[in-house]
């Protein structure tokens, strides 16, 4: 058996057995929610231990393993494979684990027979965005239902839901300030005098609104040309699509594509502020992994009110919450930060001061360490 690198909390007391956390998903891939999976298993203090389990592996399995984290893949071989569930229900019955914790809806249906069959806790953590979508969420209500508590990443999610305080709990996301070590910025700070608004995100995925960035960014170069620059980093199918339709802007220099990899950070920092246009007809954010970063760098933030984005940016403080869809909102926002440096750097070093406060690794560590010793009395066990 692996142990878990121990994170911040109190010596194991001499004699006492760590206590179990089963971590279930469907997969390792590069995303923020796997992210913060694997933050938590990596930092969770020495009276703790954690396992995975996944469906397919993905971008974090070197790090799981260098980690030196135990970590169980069953992949289907059919998409309506029952092996899988098979096999983690043989996992939870082996290792006898003190709660298990889904991130997503498919391993807690999976793990609901066993943990009732075992008595043990199971946590329903699959609420990572600030909105019921449209497919499957009458099954995923079911879930939640056997579940000994259900969290979300957000309080618009839990509302969505109509997750009662009575099980319901929040859990912000962190941001590992390591990421800001060495991370220099990926281009010049200034380009042919532009200032630079950054917007990180996948560009498969319609939630996110580049159609209302674009439209900004051409209002921006037809009223200040010349002045503005909007960095937008990501990739994914919709990337050839989006620098088509942007084409004149890109020739402006108005607009640059940066594909970052696995690391976005450096290019952020090489912006003068942060954007997350969102569409609120496909998804509402959560809590937004690219505002976190934008704050850290401390950069002030424009973004969408959609889901749990203004219980990051509080409006005026950390930056502007604007009404979805209004690029024309987006453009004056912009603007005034541009014309107001004093402002921006005010509302950045609120933003970089919150996340270090509110929105830490050991904060979310401490959180969820809680949720798993109320889960565990729920249950009928001793939290020993």
């Amino acid at each position: 058996m692996s142990a878990v690198p121990a994170g911040e909390g109190s010596v194991m007391p001499p004699g006492r057995r760590r206590r179990r956390v089963l971590l279930a998903n469907v997969s390792l891939a590069n995303g923020g929610l796997e992210r913060q999976l694997l933050l938590l298993a990596r930092n969770l203090p020495p009276a703790w231990e954690a396992r995975l389990w996944t469906l397919e592996g993905g971008a974090y399995e070197a790090e799981v393993r260098e980690a030196g984290i135990v970590w169980r893949c069953r992949p289907r071989r059919r998409r309506f494979d029952p092996s899988p569930a098979l096999d983690l229900t043989r996992a939870i019955r082996s290792w006898g684990p003190d709660v298990v914790h889904a991130w997503h809806w498919m391993p807690a249906a999976a793990a609901v027979p066993a943990c009732r069959a075992l008595r043990v806790p199971l946590i329903d953590g699959s609420i990572r965005m600030g909105s019921v979508p449209r497919s499957c969420g009458r099954p995923r209500r079911s879930i939640m239902r056997w579940a000994t508590l259900v969290v979300a990443n957000s309080r618009a999610g839990l509302n969505a839901w109509q997750v009662g305080s009575d099980r319901g709990r929040v859990i912000y996301n962190a941001f590992d300030a390591k990421r800001l070590l060495g991370a220099a910025p990926a281009v010049p700070w200034q380009v042919a005098g532009r200032l630079t608004a950054v917007m990180a995100a996948r560009m498969d995925d319609p939630q996110k609104d580049y159609p209302a960035v674009l439209e900004a960014a051409r209002q921006l170069e037809r009223d200040t040309p010349g002045s503005w620059r909007l960095l937008l980093v990501g990739n994914g199918a919709e990337r050839t699509p989006l620098a088509v339709s942007a084409r004149q802007l890109v020739e402006a220099g108005a607009v640059t594509f940066h594909d970052a990899g696995r690391e976005a950070i450096p290019a952020i920092r090489s912006a003068q502020a942060g954007v997350l246009m969102t569409d609120p007809a496909v998804r509402a954010e959560g809590c937004s992994n690219a505002i976190m970063e934008y704050m850290a760098c401390g950069l002030p933030v424009v973004c969408a009110d959609t889901g749990g984005s203004a219980e990051l940016v509080r409006d005026g403080r950390e930056g502007y919450v604007i009404p979805a869809h209004d690029a024309s909102a987006l453009a004056a926002c912009l603007s005034h930060l541009a014309a107001h440096p004093g402002l921006r750097a005010r509302m950045g070093a609120s933003g970089r001061a919150r996340i270090d406060t509110e929105f830490s690794v050991g904060r979310m560590v401490a959180d969820y360490v809680r949720v798993y010793d109320e889960a565990i009395i729920r249950g009928g066990r001793t939290v020993r």
